[in-house]
């Protein structure tokens, strides 16, 4: 087991700041960042699409028999219409600016969502705020179950944690490759056999009573879709009561 710990829950006093972040709430972040972005981007191009269609139409769009496109008709020449079977070039009016803005635009657009998402992946996959006051609990994979380790030395099939605070999973296999994930708490890691793998959680305090399910999503055998825990976020001083009590697992 790596670290030491805590010997004693009773030392749960020192939870995370409120304005501290977890990995769910980073990919949350992420996800609305990327959604905001899309649905101005849709919005823009969506409108100006309807915006050219109705400033190109044809006036006589509506006589009877449809379009004549056999006589074209007198066109102002300041405004570049595109042709029928004629492939755009760009070098009309606006000398090919509006194609520069659009792929500088989206190159702008494209860098600043890779830079930042690369930044929150580097704060996921880094030392929780406040590391050396996590508790550390060993979770290991077998065909088809999890078992957890706490600093105590005693080990259980459900996990428990103590909501407001970071709890850092070290996380391997004993037999074959799996992949530990609790969706809600956004933990996710490789189980590997003969590595150790970290990724913590850090559970909100309104999420104490709660119970959630960690599953494997690395196919492992014919019982992978069974491969699925317990995990429970519990109140502070209940979880502290149920860790002193420890002993024989649960």
């Amino acid at each position: 087991m790596q670290g030491t710990g805590h010997t004693t829950l009773s030392l749960l006093g020192h939870a995370m700041p409120a304005s501290a972040r977890s990995p769910a709430d980073v990919f949350d972040s992420l996800f609305l960042v990327f959604m905001a972005l899309g649905t101005i981007v849709g919005i823009i191009v969506i409108s100006y699409t309807v915006y050219n269609a109705i400033k190109y139409r044809s006036e006589d769009g509506d006589r009877e028999g449809g379009y004549d496109i056999s006589e074209p008709e007198e066109q102002d020449d300041d405004v570049a219409r595109p042709q029928l079977g004629e492939i755009p070039t760009g070098a009309g009016k606006g000398g090919g600016k509006k194609l520069f803005m659009s792929f500088g635009l989206s190159a702008i657009i494209v860098l600043g969502l890779i830079i930042y998402g690369y930044s929150l992946l580097l704060f996921v996959e880094g030392e929780p705020q406040n590391h050396e006051d996590a508790i550390e609990i060993d979770v290991q994979g077998y065909q088809f179950g999890w078992d957890y380790t706490y600093p105590n030395g005693e080990t259980t099939s459900t996990l428990r944690v103590p909501a407001g605070e970071v709890v850092e999973l070290n996380v391997t296999s004993r037999d074959v490759m799996h992949n530990y994930r609790i969706q809600e708490l956004g933990a996710s890691a490789d189980a590997i056999p003969g590595q150790t793998t970290e990724t913590w959680i850090h559970p909100d305090e309104d999420m104490a009573g709660t119970e959630y399910k960690a599953k494997c999503l690395e196919l492992c055998g014919a019982g992978h879709s069974n491969m699925i825990g317990d995990v429970i976020v519990m109140d502070p001083g209940e979880y502290n009561e149920w860790y002193d009590n420890l002993g024989g697992g649960s």
